[in-house]
């Protein structure tokens, strides 16, 4: 296959800036829905979450060199088995793919474009998404590296300009009725969320520089602080109550902007930068799942895999019929209980833990 790199700095903006505003545009309310007031310290958990999925996902890929999670199962599991878990990723891929881009046009619809055809919408970011992955994950880098400063300022300049309606009261009581089961309970609609960083297993095989793990922990590290600021700052606002009962609080934050009366319906161009997120996220989903169609079944042209996943997706991301099923059905009937603990946190860290001892049996004894 041919030959593509990454750098360590786009691997950071490029995972950090993929995450960070689908994290909090879409899981801020049910998190604080079951944690209440005390969502923020669900969201300091959850980045600890996150951090420790990254690590078992970038560390067990820097074994393998140059080589992605669909070959080094193959390695670790053996052939047939190792072929059905990168097989199981790659139908993730192709469903979140989906998912994502069913979500993406819900949320256009329902805020800036409420009479558009759901179809329009689907096609033309489809069709936007095809050239990065049609070009591959250095571009999808490259991207990501003059995009992400941009996207990280889209969610904080906001939170910013809003400070001074922010109250530390509505944080209080930090307990209250609510208990360390409630709390811990709180980072499950999110956890799914940062643990798709799981695509670091099909990235990491184009970095060739060093520290490469510091990297993309913190990229996961900045989605997850991007995280707990803005729940903090929905909540300091406009308190727990209004924050569960919206389904986009950071966007209601947004629209609430007023600075003398000059600056203000600012959620258009807030809206058009957190676009550039999602745009990066389905680039990159679309990318690790045509390439690694391709290792999977042996074929080195893996170009026609994105036209045929592509058009597929378009078709998947069709069968939800609402924002409910896509954003909140799909997340607790299918991400929580199935993806989070099995393809995001289980396989990754026995992954990790079997390479351990395979490296460790096969270290050479030291001669005396």
């Amino acid at each position: 296959m041919e030959q593509m790199t990454l750098s360590n700095r786009q691997l950071f903006w490029m995972i950090g800036s993929m995450q960070i505003v689908m994290l909090v545009l879409l899981t801020s309310s049910a998190t604080v829905q079951v944690a209440k007031q005390s969502a923020w310290i669900s969201s300091i958990l959850v980045m600890g979450i996150g951090i420790s999925m990254a690590y078992f996902c970038a560390k067990v890929s820097t074994y393998y060199p140059g080589q992605t999670m669909i070959k080094y199962t193959r390695s670790l599991f053996g052939k047939w088995v190792g072929s059905a878990v990168s097989l199981l990723y790659l139908l993730y891929w192709i469903s979140v793919y989906s998912a994502i881009l069913r979500q993406f046009t819900a949320f256009i619809i329902g805020t800036i474009l409420p009479e558009t055809p759901i179809t329009s919408i689907l096609i033309i970011m489809s069709l936007a998404v095809l050239y990065p992955a049609l070009q591959g994950i250095t571009v999808i880098g490259r991207l990501s590296e003059v995009l992400g400063p941009i996207i990280l300022a889209g969610i904080l300049i906001p939170i910013m300009l809003a400070a001074n309606r922010l109250h530390f009261y509505r944080l209080e009581p930090v307990f209250g009725d609510i208990s360390w089961l409630d709390i811990s309970m709180g980072t499950l609609p999110s956890a799914p969320f940062l643990g798709d960083c799981i695509v670091l297993m099909m990235t990491i095989a184009f970095v060739k520089e060093q520290a490469i793990v510091r990297h993309a922990v913190f990229g996961v590290m900045m989605a997850g602080l991007g995280y707990v600021v803005s729940i903090l700052a929905v909540i300091m606002m406009f308190g727990y109550l209004v924050t569960e009962s919206s389904p986009y609080p950071l966007l209601v934050l947004v629209r609430s902007i007023s600075l003398g009366g000059i600056v203000e319906n600012l959620d258009a161009i807030i809206t058009a930068i957190w676009m550039m997120s999602i745009y990066i996220k389905l680039s990159l989903y679309l990318f690790a799942a045509s390439y690694g169609a391709a290792e999977w079944f042996g074929v080195k042209n893996w170009r026609p895999f994105v036209w045929g996943i592509s058009i597929l997706c378009i078709l998947l991301s069709m069968i939800p019929r609402n924002y409910i099923e896509v954003s909140v059905i799909f997340t607790s009937k299918v991400a929580v209980p199935y993806i989070f603990p099995i393809l995001m946190l289980g396989i990754p860290l026995l992954m990790l833990i079997m390479t351990w001892i395979k490296n460790k049996r096969t270290k050479p004894l030291p001669t005396a």
